[in-house]
């Protein structure tokens, strides 16, 4: 489940910073560049984020998304090393899969978005997580990159008494 049509209000309080970072470096209506992000040290929340490079076609439509950073935090969350591949390379990520379908959307509409995804993952813990997608531009004006802030939710135990 995601929507473009968020508040700063639904977010998580690490996904609120991100936003706010993100909204204030933007110049003139336009997106920030990534190089205002200078990845990881001089974030606010790097051990949140990613960041993705976006594949078009020659006709400028989203073909697929390369990993470039990887957030260090929750890094032993994932099952398979992601830095330096693409989506489509990991099974249940590819086209049609929900966190394709996310970053299709950010790069087709420029929009930020909010999502609210199951976690596949190695760790029982984790039953969801909340992740924003925020477009960023390259050295021109278009979107050349995404930026992903994602914050794993927990299982919720119920406890029952004897």
């Amino acid at each position: 489940m995601f929507t473009s049509d968020f508040s700063a209000g639904e977010l998580q309080p690490e996904l609120k910073q991100v936003f706010f970072h993100w909204r204030n470096a933007a110049e003139d209506g336009k997106f920030p560049r990534l190089t205002q992000f200078e990845l990881p040290n001089a974030h606010p929340a790097p051990n949140i984020l990613s960041v993705f490079e976006i594949e078009r076609t020659q006709t400028g439509e989203p073909a697929d998304f390369k990993a470039l950073y990887i957030r260090n935090k929750i890094i032993n969350t994932l099952s398979r090393k992601y830095v330096g591949t693409r989506l489509s390379e990991h099974p249940g990520f590819g086209p049609g899969s929900m966190i394709w379908s996310c970053f299709h959307e950010v790069a087709s509409t420029s929009r930020p978005l909010l999502a609210a995804l199951p976690y596949v993952g190695p760790l029982p813990e984790y039953r969801s997580t909340s992740e924003l997608y925020l477009p960023l531009r390259g050295e021109g004006v278009s979107v050349d990159y995404v930026l992903v802030g994602v914050v794993l939710l927990e299982q919720e135990y119920s406890h029952k008494a004897p």
